[in-house]
């Protein structure tokens, strides 16, 4: 007797495959819808925020209003409003292991930095008696206490001596900073007369993960990070006045902003933008 084998199963695996196949078609257009959704409530947020639709609150607006900017100058960015971030991927700025900007990204930086020109003077303190009569509403009189230009590496260790991933991500920092601060913008100062930005070094300690596991390029990148004070009339520099009180801690009477977050580097490297660099050795 002769057994023909059977097409059942065949015809079987083509139909489980073909559901598959569309199970996972599915998937990428609900995620490409989701992902449209953002950036259509994203983009209506800055639009509020430019037309002076009050906004509850002023870290998010000042940070998206600044990262629309750095978008329209061709930097491709990523924008977090409620840590106050703003994320440079570090592989569109700098070759692999290397803290030199390419040439594209130095023009685009540049074309960042007159965008800053712009907008900056209606948050820095040193800036007041020149700001711009466009600036967007800010119910809270925020103003920006410090700008953070933070350097972002991968876990993979260096193999350059003792040159480490510390040492590449502030120099990363610097170099950002050097053309972002050219100029006038490296005079800006908060209220307690200090530089409001500085360059800072976090190596791999904060790299990004998907599914648990390190995502490398994102955690290449370099980041802005603002902190915003508050005058002590404000409704928030009152909130924070009566928390202390309530908290028991010590005030300064005189103090003339209250900090809207307190920052703690930890064991990260923070470095003056004018000190001696730090260089690769030979």
């Amino acid at each position: 007797m002769i057994f023909l084998p059977s097409s059942h199963n065949k015809q079987s695996e083509k139909v489980e495959e073909a559901g598959y196949l569309a199970s996972a078609s599915d998937l990428m257009i609900g995620l490409l819808f989701v992902f449209i959704i953002m950036v259509v409530m994203l983009s209506q947020r800055v639009d509020s925020i430019q037309r002076g639709e009050s906004v509850n609150d002023p870290l998010a607006s000042a940070v998206l209003i600044i990262g629309q900017k750095f978008k329209e100058a061709g930097l491709n960015v990523v924008i977090d409003p409620q840590s106050g971030v703003i994320g440079l991927p570090a592989d569109a700025l700098f070759g692999f292991n290397s803290a030199v900007l390419n040439e594209n990204s130095t023009q685009t930086l540049k074309k960042a930095r007159e965008s800053l020109i712009k907008i900056l003077p209606c948050y820095v303190h040193s800036e007041r008696a020149s700001r711009p009569l466009d600036c967007p509403p800010n119910d809270e009189q925020a103003e920006i206490e410090t700008i953070f230009i933070e350097g972002h590496t991968d876990s993979k260790p260096l193999q350059q001596g003792n040159y480490t991933n510390w040492h590449l991500g502030l120099d990363r920092a610097r170099a950002v900073y050097e053309v972002l601060t050219e100029g006038k913008p490296q005079s800006y100062q908060n209220e307690r007369k200090l530089d409001v930005f500085g360059i800072s070094s976090y190596a791999d300690k904060r790299v990004i993960k998907s599914f648990g596991l390190e995502d490398a390029e994102k955690s290449r990148r370099v980041e802005l990070r603002f902190i915003l004070a508050f005058k002590p009339d404000s409704k928030k520099g009152k909130a924070a006045r009566e928390a202390l009180d309530a908290a028991g801690a010590p005030t300064a009477a005189a103090a003339p902003i209250i900090p809207a977050a307190v920052v703690t580097p930890g064991v990260n490297v923070i470095q003056s933008p004018n000190s001696k660099p730090i260089t690769a050795p030979k």
